[in-house]
């Protein structure tokens, strides 16, 4: 199993609501473990992710939780996913399309990752984006 989609895993825990540092280093170990990460940097990993905030518990802990803008951020994002493909006619990489969106958006591959992943238009085969 490659690093991102390990990865991918951490930000699909999100989904379920906020979680805690502690909580995250403990449910994924495997994954720390595999990549050779240590808290510090799953933290900084975590900080660093688009569309998760940093947030405290009442106990004083970090924690970690989508922000409700990510889902109007990737709806806009799955529709230049779906414009860029229709016009193409065939499903393309990641990181060709990446290449292709308008000059003012500022977006990475994870995040193309994540808008193909929650858009029911959208498959992903692999590094391919495609059509439904």
């Amino acid at each position: 199993m490659n690093p991102a989609h390990l990865l991918d895993t951490i930000q699909r825990t999100l989904t379920n609501g906020h979680c805690t540092l502690d909580q995250i280093w403990l449910d994924h170990a495997p994954i720390w473990q595999r990549l050779g990460w240590s808290r510090e940097q799953v933290s900084l990993y975590l900080a660093c992710l688009p569309g998760v905030r940093q947030c405290s518990m009442p106990t004083g802990e970090k924690a970690y939780e989508l922000e409700s803008s990510v889902n109007a951020s990737s709806n806009k994002l799955a529709d230049e996913l779906v414009a860029l493909l229709a016009k193409a006619g065939r499903p393309m990489p990641l990181a060709q399309l990446l290449g292709k969106l308008p000059a003012g958006m500022v977006v990475t591959e994870p995040m193309l990752r994540a808008a193909a992943m929650q858009d029911a238009r959208l498959e992903l085969r692999g590094p391919l984006v495609k059509l439904a």
